[in-house]
């Protein structure tokens, strides 16, 4: 089962994990002083490890492009350090500390599920 909550967003990080993994989070709280990490995928690698498939970005689908501009699409920001202080709703399995499945605008019927990404799909296929 799932439940939808709003939820403000906190921050909004891109990084590189361990040097190497692109990575982007957002940091959320649901107004009764709990709080929830959204993303942390691995969506690319550092251009100058390319040992590392990740960094291999020739041969993979735009994983950081369909993430970043979805949440930014949902969050209604032109840009990523826009996003904290937005408000967004959340699609979550019931119970504290359920995992989070999406996250929606506001007021639009507008939802980022990133399993549903069309490059996340199209690498989850080639990986199996």
């Amino acid at each position: 089962m799932s439940e939808i909550v709003n939820a403000e967003i906190t921050d909004a990080v891109i990084r590189f994990d361990r040097e190497i993994f692109l990575c982007a989070h957002i940091g959320l709280s649901y107004g009764d002083s709990t709080h929830q990490g959204f993303g942390g995928f691995v969506l690319g690698g550092s251009p100058f490890d390319t040992g590392v498939a990740a960094a291999k970005h020739a041969d993979q689908p735009n994983v950081a492009a369909d993430f970043i501009g979805g949440v930014m699409a949902v969050a209604g920001v032109d840009s990523w350090n826009k996003l904290p202080g937005r408000v967004v709703r959340v699609k979550r399995e019931n119970g504290f500390g359920g995992r989070i499945l999406a996250i929606g605008h506001a007021t639009k019927d507008l939802w980022l599920d990133p399993t549903e990404l069309p490059a996340f799909k199209e690498l989850e296929a080639r990986n199996g």
